[in-house]
């Protein structure tokens, strides 16, 4: 209820004026995030900027907080059926809040797959979550895997990171800059099979620097950077001993000289990378093809 009553208020007064507009950008803009629904703040920010742009706005989000499942999907492992609870409803603003239990790529799946069947949304945002992704941090991500899912299903996608709630400035400013951000050609330059992902610095919002388009560190140079500790327990060796093993993060092992999205992030910049679902290998594969004959009969 009390989620209900916030998107009413947040809603009712500036969508009555901005549902007016005749000609929109886009059809059908639908946002989701990893953080579920308890960041409805955040969301109905974007969604009142990005209102002027499209006939119609869903957001369709999880129930409770999804952070770090990337691009997974409970259907057909535990689950058979998607139950949604309309959170809040509007035609003539042409606007609705939607809740499921599952996660961030669930909600796309669903929405673009016969939640909307008359009215598949034509463009994804997700976020804008707090943490910026940058780097190998987009391995996990459930706010870019809701983009990736959205990229494997023909819709545009792009995935919006580095959300600072405490400043009140931040649910003005950075929902404006994304209206804007649509608003400058650059959708339309996003090929099939590819998406988006901006990255906003942790520094004064009055301070940052400009955007770098930047390619993203895809790997850590120093894999120890992860590293667990047994924190409990003491042989592996005896059947049915349990031991207890806890995440110690090393923090990042970056010298400071590759210029990419981590090191540019933290010069101040508005970090844009593109990213893409094809996962062909082009030169392995050729370096395959051409030791074929290396590669053992099976029924030799």
């Amino acid at each position: 209820m009390k989620n209900l009553v916030y998107i009413i208020i947040l809603l009712f007064v500036p969508l009555s004026v901005l549902s007016q507009q005749n000609s929109f950008k886009f059809n059908h803009i639908l946002i989701t995030n990893d953080d579920g629904i308890e960041n409805i703040d955040i969301l109905i920010a974007l969604a009142k900027s990005v209102k002027p742009l499209t006939h119609r706005v869903s957001v369709v989000v999880s129930t409770q907080d999804r952070s770090g499942s990337s691009n997974y999907i409970t259907f057909g492992k535990h689950r058979s059926s998607y139950e949604i609870t309309t959170e809040y409803f509007s035609d003539d603003k042409n606007i609705g809040v939607y809740t499921m239990p599952g996660f961030p790529a669930d909600c796309v799946l669903l929405s673009l797959s016969g939640l909307f069947p008359n009215d598949r949304p034509d463009l994804v945002l997700s976020g804008i979550n707090g943490g910026s992704n940058i780097g190998a941090a987009w391995f996990t991500s459930g706010t870019i895997g809701a983009v990736r899912m959205a990229t494997f299903l023909g819709v545009q996608g792009i995935a919006f990171s580095g959300f600072d709630d405490d400043n009140e400035k931040s649910f003005s400013m950075i929902p404006e800059w994304i209206s804007k951000f649509l608003t400058s050609g650059i959708v339309e330059k996003i090929d099939p099979n590819s998406y988006l992902t901006v990255a906003f610095p942790e520094v004064p919002l009055d301070e940052i620097k400009g955007v770098k388009v930047s390619e993203r560190r895809i790997v850590y140079s120093q894999p120890r950077a992860f590293q667990f500790k047994k924190v409990f327990g003491e042989s592996m060796k005896e059947t049915d001993s349990k031991t207890v093993w806890a995440f110690s993060p090393k923090g990042d092992p970056d010298t400071g000289t590759a210029k990419d999205d981590v090191y540019y992030l933290k010069e101040g910049f508005i970090i844009l990378s593109a990213m893409t679902i094809d996962e062909n290998d082009e030169n392995l594969s050729e370096k395959l093809k051409s030791k074929e004959l290396l590669i053992p009969a099976f029924n030799d």
